[in-house]
């Protein structure tokens, strides 16, 4: 790991940078949940007509392309992702931590690779059950006090090239298999 500099992830990152306000005055908001996204698979969106329809009191967080979603409780059930689409007025809930990367310093995919690692989930979720709060949960400072080891920028493109690649290859194979599951079925 010649030339890979330690930083701490707060000196690149900020934590939930954007908050949605009644002054924004949008009429409609789609809606995402910690519940609803695993593994950077999103499962439902939740479109709200404000013109007729309450807004949940914890879509609050404002995202934006390479936003990092990471759901401050249970770490362990792995309810975190990278924004690469959005709807129109996306909002998510107060539930997650919102990661914006100085793209000057880091590559968003390749800092979503280091915080969705094993090792970092059990950290979080270590930390996460010693919290104060009836169920393990963590703080946007657990995630800025992460210490990680960065390359250049070249070799994070290259390397996030190769993971991206990878998990390409995971979703083919399991949209073949649920294909098979379907045909042996039917």
């Amino acid at each position: 790991m010649t030339g890979w500099k330690k930083v701490c992830l707060g000196d690149i990152i900020e934590a939930n940078g954007s908050t949605y306000s009644s002054k924004d005055d949008w009429s409609f908001v789609n809606y995402l949940d910690t519940g609803n996204i695993t593994k950077n698979e999103i499962g439902n969106i939740q479109f709200i007509d404000l013109t007729c329809e309450k807004l949940p009191s914890r879509a609050k967080r404002k995202v934006k392309f390479d936003s990092i979603l990471y759901s401050t409780v249970r770490p362990n059930q792995l309810h975190y992702g990278i924004v690469k689409k959005q709807p129109e007025n996306f909002l998510v809930s107060t539930g997650f931590i919102v990661v914006d990367v100085d793209t000057t310093q880091a590559v968003p995919d390749f800092v979503y690779y280091l915080l969705t690692q094993n090792e970092i989930t059990e950290h979080l979720q270590a930390i996460g059950e010693q919290s104060v709060s009836a169920y393990p949960s963590i703080k946007p400072t657990d995630i800025e006090n992460i210490e990680v080891f960065l390359p250049d920028m070249e070799r994070q493109k290259k390397i996030v090239s190769i993971l991206i690649s990878i998990d390409n290859k995971i979703r083919e194979n399991k949209a073949i298999n649920k294909n098979l599951d379907y045909q042996l079925v039917a």
